[in-house]
């Protein structure tokens, strides 16, 4: 009985020498700790920078301030984008361990298509992590954090889908597509000028929300029945003007940036701040596919639902005509509604 009690506090002595070795291996562990799969972050109100990196390289600096998310020192984010992102940090975990033999092949993924995720928080870098492709089901992601040991399959619990297309690295898809970013009260002026048609081309100057004044510019003449609630509409209007997307040095149109900056616009849109920041915006016509032209119908010879845009000229844009519609007013259409005696 002695013999076989000695036999086994031998064994337990050998099985816990055993484990400290292999825990201690390198430097770091081997086994399937949480450490190497904590990827979420529960404190999201504390992140202030992330730094989105692929092997392009594409990167994008997304950086919270006081008037909300930048974009590479310079561009708001778009907030949908921002939002979605920062609940996949919060809620995202581990779906399940990978077996052994598929690990050194989603590693080569990871190395080749992975994209570099760093988080700071309050100012330090609190979470390095490498974003890969789906797994096979598409209901998760692989992911690796940079000092784990181990790729994992990540999800959402509930959501059915990858994960991967949110941690977005092409800058120009976090962009705001807000055209004018500026508050409504804080306008100044708003001149729009049609080239065809002087006539209808006006300058909208505001003291207050409520004490404005409107001049023609065809008479250069203060409009005397200027209707001070459209006055009103048309600036939270301004304040509101968005973009269909971005054009890219890659479409084709790019190329031809500078022929359409020297052509007649279809209209150009200035709007200044009382801080003296302005926005000018320039569209130009696009032309209509030949087997939709009526040549008889002039109006056929264009695009009836958008524009190429250019923003103080150094960002081009598609614009539509519907997201256009309540700004595109001429003077006589913010004058006071006459009823017949």
């Amino acid at each position: 009985m002695k013999k076989n009690l000695l036999y086994l506090i031998v064994f337990v002595i050998l099985l816990l020498v055993a484990g400290y070795f292999i825990s201690q291996d390198s430097g770091k562990s081997t086994l399937e700790g949480p450490e190497n799969y904590a990827f979420a972050i529960k404190d999201t109100a504390s992140i202030d920078k992330i730094i989105i990196t692929d092997k392009t390289p594409n990167q994008s600096v997304l950086k919270r301030s006081s008037d909300g998310w930048i974009l590479n020192d310079e561009y708001p984010v778009r907030r949908d984008g921002i939002e979605i992102l920062l609940e996949t940090l919060y809620r995202m975990e581990m779906k399940n361990f990978l077996p052994q033999r598929i690990v050194p092949e989603v590693e080569k993924q990871l190395a080749v298509y992975g994209k570099q995720v760093r988080i700071y928080q309050n100012g330090e870098l609190s979470k390095a992590m490498i974003v890969g492709t789906p797994i096979p089901s598409e209901m998760g992601t692989y992911m690796k954090l940079e000092d784990g040991d181990l790729p994992y399959a990540v999800h959402i619990p509930g959501f059915n889908g990858f994960l991967n297309t949110r941690f977005i690295s092409e800058s120009y898809l976090w962009r705001s597509r807000s055209l004018v970013r500026m508050k409504p009260r804080s306008i100044k002026e708003v001149e729009l000028i049609y080239p065809d048609s002087l006539g209808a081309s006006f300058k909208l100057t505001v003291f207050s929300t409520d004490s404005m004044y409107l001049t023609n510019l065809a008479t250069n003449e203060i409009v005397p029945n200027f209707s001070q609630l459209k006055g009103q509409l048309l600036l939270a209007a301004c304040g509101s003007l968005k973009a269909e997307g971005e054009i890219l040095p890659s479409d084709p149109i790019f190329a031809r940036r500078d022929s359409l900056l020297a052509s007649t616009p279809a209209f150009t849109l200035k709007v200044r701040s009382k801080g003296g920041d302005e926005r000018k915006i320039r569209a130009y016509r696009i032309k209509a596919a030949p087997e939709t032209i009526d040549y008889d119908d002039p109006n056929s010879f264009f695009d009836p639902d958008r524009l190429h845009g250019f923003v103080n000229e150094d960002r081009m844009v598609l614009l539509q005509y519907y997201g256009l519609r309540n700004v595109l007013k001429s003077s006589q259409d913010l004058m006071l509604e006459t009823t017949a005696p």
